[in-house]
């Protein structure tokens, strides 16, 4: 066997031309938004099914923009009281949320403690709230991802603001008229 020079072994490299290299921006996901009507559906579905841990989870989310883990961690006596106290914020539970929330820690023979249990009195898990919410959205027909509990707590924050806007605008047209109406030069 004929041995290579060292000189001939190197493999020629040919200069490649190069576009400048700017980064690829890689397009995210857009996040699927529940709408008003599909939540409606929502809640109807999970009653049609007996779905009650899918459905009040799903209304508490909506209704107070609570996170899963305050979710599991909601008692009694919090929502005796009406409001939910974590280390940054209070949440207020609308009244018909409580009755529901009472009503459901009755059935269930919960007195005081964490309201969502299974049967041996643990408390539930993200994954059994998760999976119970799955199930009603497919047979809702409605994309999963548009029903992860963060889904859920955007249309909290979507409804409080279009309400908050709707508010300002209403307060702030009756202001001005209110002024016009006293001390508006044609008076």
């Amino acid at each position: 066997m004929q041995e290579i020079p060292r000189s001939q072994n190197r493999i020629q490299r040919r200069p490649v031309a190069q576009a400048p290299r700017e980064p690829v921006p890689i397009p995210e996901p857009a996040p699927k938004e529940l709408t008003r009507d599909q939540y409606m559906e929502l809640l109807k579905t999970a009653r049609k099914m007996r779905k009650v841990l899918a459905y009040l989870a799903m209304r508490t989310f909506v209704s107070t923009g609570i996170q899963q883990q305050e979710l599991l961690a909601l008692t009694v006596e919090e929502v005796k009281t009406g409001e939910i106290r974590t280390e940054d914020r209070t949440i207020r539970l609308p009244d018909s949320l409580r009755e529901e929330l009472l009503a459901y820690a009755r059935r269930n023979g919960v007195s005081s403690g964490a309201i969502f249990v299974n049967k041996t009195g643990v408390p539930t898990s993200v994954i059994t709230v998760r999976e119970q919410i799955r199930d009603v959205s497919r047979a809702a027909g409605i994309d999963d991802s548009a029903t992860s509990a963060r889904a859920l707590q955007n249309l909290y924050k979507t409804t409080r603001a279009e309400l908050m806007a709707e508010t300002v605008q209403r307060l702030m047209k009756e202001l001005l008229d209110e002024e016009q109406a006293e001390h508006g030069w044609e008076n």
